[in-house]
């Protein structure tokens, strides 16, 4: 820009900020006014409750992005030992493996495993112990989960109560002082500080919100993982309890030794005349 343009541009504020002052002090007022200024101001009372709950659904977020990983819950290193344990029939080798690799998934296997006592073998106990000790480990973590869900739920309806009440004082400045001069500008006030409450809570529910879906569904995926782990534990101990690991090996040299027995015990053929 020339300096000549400055100098004119210069002028120009001068002359405009004598003829409207109280305008140029509003705008001034706008332009220094942040949209976070705003909401504080705006929020009244109700900035305690909104500022709780970010805080809190942004620590849960970052809890459950660490918390719920499928390796937090189940490790195929971990439980192939133990099923190979099981293959053998060795219950007390797959107990000891689930006390040295303390997850949610050796704790519902050795919950099972302990059903069997005095090598009795009965699946609807063993099942019964994998399907309390799956409600219950898998419980735990789920309930940080829900927490969002609650988050989520609340904030629209703090944000509610405040738009009732904003708007509550606005209809009562209405009735008392009505419209015009100062009444209308505090009603738009109250009017505002409603329509911001309402914003607020939208804010604070539309990710956690979505955080929690995410969540539940990776979960989900998880709890599902455990299950068919507690599924192929049942079928490897009712396998194992029939020799059926050992069938196809002791077939083979069942199939052997008898070919060979018939091989010895096969008449020789007569000579031919």
């Amino acid at each position: 820009m020339k300096l000549g343009n400055k100098r004119t541009f210069f002028f120009l504020s001068i002359f405009f900020a004598m003829l409207c002052p109280d305008l140029l002090v509003t705008v001034a007022q706008a332009q220094t006014k942040s949209f976070g200024d705003q909401l504080v101001d705006s929020l009244g009372i109700f900035i305690a409750p909104f500022a709780i709950m970010v805080i809190g659904g942004f620590t849960l977020i970052i809890y459950n992005s660490i918390a719920i990983r499928k390796k937090a819950f189940i490790k195929d290193d971990v439980v192939q030992p133990i099923m190979q344990e099981l293959q053998g029939l060795n219950i007390e080798g797959a107990k000891a493996l689930c006390d040295q690799y303390k997850l949610p998934v050796t704790g519902v296997i050795k919950a099972g495993l302990e059903r069997i006592q005095d090598d009795e073998l009965d699946i609807e106990s063993i099942e019964k112990g994998l399907e309390e000790a799956s409600a219950l480990e898998l419980a735990k973590p789920f309930t940080w989960i829900n927490m969002l869900n609650t988050i989520g739920s609340i904030a629209p309806m703090i944000g509610l109560l405040g738009t009732v009440s904003g708007m509550i004082g606005a209809f009562n400045v209405l009735a008392e002082a009505g419209m015009g001069g100062d009444s209308s500008q505090q009603m738009a006030g109250n009017i505002g500080s409603a329509l911001w409450t309402t914003a607020a809570g939208l804010v604070v529910a539309i990710p956690t919100l979505i955080s929690y879906f995410l969540f539940k569904t990776k979960f989900g995926n998880i709890a599902a993982a455990v299950n068919q782990t507690a599924g192929d534990l049942v079928f490897t101990l009712v396998r194992a309890a029939r020799g059926g690991f050992d069938a196809e090996g002791g077939e083979e040299e069942e199939a052997g030794e008898y070919y060979e027995e018939e091989q010895k015990e096969a008449p020789e053929a007569p000579p031919v005349a």
